[in-house]
C-alpha cells in the first residue's frame, strides 16, 4: 500500500462543504504518478489556504478511473468561471475519515514528522507521494485522536476577503509637470489691511507701514493699532 496526498483549493473545490456531506465517495484529479496511484492506497486530503492542513483519510477505489458528468460537476468543484480540469486520469475515492483541520504547525511538531516531505514538495500539485514511513505516522496520530475530535463539529471556514485595492494615482508623461490647483490665501492679515500709527497718529496701509517707519520715524520701532 501507497500513501499520498491529494490536496484542494478553496477557491476551486468548497472542501469545507463538501466534508459536511456524508456522502463518502468523491472523485480526485490525477495529474501525476499515474502509474503508482492505485487501488487500496491511503490518501490524505490537504486543505490549501487559511488554515491549511488535513482534514479526511480515502482510500483509493480505482485508478485511473472515468467519472460521469454528475461526479464531475457535484456542486462543489468549480465556481462560475471556471471550467474543470482535463487531467489523463481520475481516482475514485472513499471517504473514510474526516475531521478539525490538522494544521501544518501541529504536524511538524508529530514526532517523526519534524521534515515531512510535503512541505518541501512543488507547490502547484494537487498529487503528493509520502513514504511508507510517514503515512503509518500521519495514521497512527489520526487513530489516537479520533475519540477527541468525535464531538467537534467541521466548520465551513469563511473565505478571506479580497484586499481593497488603492486607485493608482494618474501618470504624467515625463516632461510635462503636474498641475496643482492653487491653494487658498491663509486667514490672517493682509497687505491691505488699514493701520494707525500710535506715534504720529497717521493712517497707513500695512503694505507701506516700512516705508512710513523709515522716511517719517527714522526706523525708530512704532506700535500700529488696526483700523479696519
Amino acid at each position: 500500500m501507497n500513501f499520498w496526498m491529494f490536496k484542494a483549493t478553496p477557491e476551486h473545490y468548497r472542501i469545507d462543504e463538501r466534508l459536511l456531506n456524508p456522502y463518502p465517495m468523491i472523485t480526485w484529479a490525477v495529474t501525476r504518478y499515474h502509474d503508482r496511484i492505485q487501488k487500496g492506497d491511503t490518501a490524505f486530503l490537504w486543505r490549501a489556504g487559511t488554515p491549511r492542513g488535513i482534514c479526511a483519510v480515502m482510500t483509493i477505489e480505482a485508478c485511473p478511473y472515468q467519472p460521469t458528468q454528475e461526479e464531475l460537476h457535484d456542486g462543489f468543484n468549480l465556481p462560475a468561471g471556471l471550467t474543470a480540469p482535463d487531467p489523463d486520469h481520475w481516482a475514485k475515492c472513499k471517504i473514510l475519515q474526516r475531521f478539525p483541520i490538522i494544521e501544518s504547525s501541529v504536524i511538524k511538531k508529530i514526532p517523526g514528522l519534524e521534515l515531512f516531505s510535503f512541505f518541501s514538495a512543488f507547490p502547484q500539485a494537487i498529487n503528493f507521494t509520502l513514504n511508507r514511513p510517514e503515512g503509518t505516522i500521519l495514521l497512527e496520530f489520526i487513530e489516537a485522536h479520533q475519540a477527541e475530535w468525535k464531538d467537534k463539529k467541521l466548520e465551513i471556514v469563511p473565505p478571506k476577503p479580497a484586499p481593497k485595492l488603492k486607485k493608482p494615482a494618474p501618470a504624467v508623461r515625463p516632461g510635462i509637470e503636474k498641475k496643482t490647483k492653487p491653494s487658498a490665501p491663509a486667514a490672517g492679515p493682509t497687505g491691505f489691511d488699514l493701520l494707525k500709527c500710535d506715534i504720529c497718529g497717521r493712517y497707513v496701509v500695512r503694505s507701506d507701514t516700512a516705508r512710513h517707519t523709515q522716511e517719517v520715524h527714522d526706523g525708530l520701532p512704532v506700535d500700529w493699532k488696526k483700523v479696519r
